[in-house]
């Protein structure tokens, strides 16, 4: 009896269409054309590859007002990934002017009157986190709060050391909703 009620249950689950959970808005992103955030204060997970290693990920968001946001680089935790350190900028006008170090580490040249957050992803140790969602183990750059200005904001991704591979950058606040249906129908490219 007990093995009949857990499989109505187990089949109950399954079975529930286009069911919701509370979690990170997955995507993936493509190096040849920016990715545009409808809503920054969203929490997102945004997933890419390098396969050369000399792209640059572009993402673009326009906050309707000032708003703090967590960042945070991970890199599955995996043989090969090892030595794998993707950089973040957030470069937006109102953010502090780079110091001559930072303007040299960056991928390209910043638009004018644009300041810069820079996160190498230098640090000599990395923490290993758990995502419960996926269920996957990362190494991560460390989350960093950031207070993001109003109007045009870019992220760029890059890899400083032309190292490929996996990484996903996260950031947002409010957890929304994601269809099973999306991230199970392209568990692939979520799934390292």
């Amino acid at each position: 009896m007990r093995s009949r009620w857990l499989l109505v249950l187990a089949l109950g689950l399954v079975l529930v269409p286009a069911a919701t959970v509370e979690a990170h808005a997955p995507a993936v992103l493509d190096p040849t054309e920016p990715y545009v955030v409808e809503d920054p204060a969203v929490s997102r997970a945004l997933y890419g590859t390098f396969v050369t290693g000399d792209e640059v990920f572009d993402i673009r968001l326009r906050p309707a007002t000032r708003i703090a946001l967590p960042f945070e680089m991970l890199v599955p935790r995996r043989d090969g990934l090892g030595a794998h350190r993707p950089a973040y900028a957030v470069v937006a006008p109102g953010l502090p002017p780079p110091s001559p170090e930072q303007a040299a580490r960056l991928p390209r040249p910043l638009p004018a009157g644009a300041g810069v957050f820079l996160d190498a992803n230098d640090a000599p140790d990395r923490a290993v986190v758990f995502e419960s969602f996926l269920r996957r183990v990362y190494w991560t750059s460390g989350p960093v709060a950031l207070l993001v200005p109003a109007g045009d904001v870019e992220l760029w991704i890059w890899s400083p050391d032309a190292t490929t591979g996996d990484f996903v950058l996260a950031f947002g606040v409010e957890e929304g909703g994601i269809d099973y249906g999306d991230v199970l129908g392209n568990w692939g490219e979520y799934a390292y």
